[in-house]
C-alpha cells in the first residue's frame, strides 16, 4: 500500500512543507452536528480517524459502511472517528448524510474551513489517521476500505 502525505506533497525532490508523517496532529475543537464540542487532545490515547469529505461525493458515500463497520468493530477499544464536513456544507446537509448512512460517530462541519487549513487539506475526500499519542500516521486520498484502515491502525486496537 502507498501511504502518501498528501498534506505535505510526495514528488520526487520537493522540500518539505505543511504536515509529514509522524507529525502530532494540531489539537483543535469543533462541534459536531449535535452541538457536542470535540476536542482532539481530549482523544489521546484512543486511536483517531479524521474524514474530511463532502456530502456530493461518490466515494464519501460508497466507503462509510467500512468507517461504520470498523468503527462498530473497534469502538470498544477506543477507536474515535470524525467525519468532517467542507467549508461550503450546510448544517442540514450534514445531518440528512449522517442520517440516510446511519452514521454513528460525530460528524462536524468545517465551516470556515479552519481544520481543512490546519490540516492542509485541498482536495476531498481525505482521511487522517493519528496514533493514540496523537502522532500523525497516515493520509490517503480518495477511498477508503477494510484492509487500509486494518492495516494503518490494527496494530493499535
Amino acid at each position: 500500500m502507498i501511504v502518501c502525505l498528501i498534506l505535505g506533497g510526495c514528488g520526487q525532490g520537493e522540500k518539505p512543507k505543511g504536515l509529514q508523517l509522524g507529525d502530532t496532529a494540531p489539537d483543535f475543537a469543533v462541534k459536531d452536528i449535535g452541538d457536542q464540542v470535540i476536542v482532539l487532545s481530549s482523544l489521546r490515547g484512543s486511536p483517531v480517524i479524521l474524514r474530511f469529505f463532502e456530502t456530493n461525493c461518490r466515494f464519501c458515500k460508497a466507503d462509510t459502511p467500512a468507517f461504520k463497520e470498523f468503527y462498530n468493530k473497534h469502538r470498544d477499544k477506543g477507536l474515535q472517528v470524525i467525519y468532517i464536513g467542507s467549508f461550503y456544507e450546510k448544517n442540514e446537509d450534514l445531518q440528512s448524510f449522517a442520517k440516510e448512512l446511519q452514521i454513528e460517530f460525530p460528524v462536524a462541519m468545517d465551516s470556515d474551513a479552519k481544520l481543512a487549513d490546519l490540516y492542509d487539506i485541498r482536495v476531498y475526500p481525505q482521511t487522517i489517521f493519528i496514533s493514540p499519542e496523537r502522532k500523525i500516521l497516515a493520509a490517503l486520498l480518495g477511498g477508503v476500505g477494510q484492509a487500509e484502515l486494518q492495516e494503518i491502525l490494527g496494530k493499535y486496537l
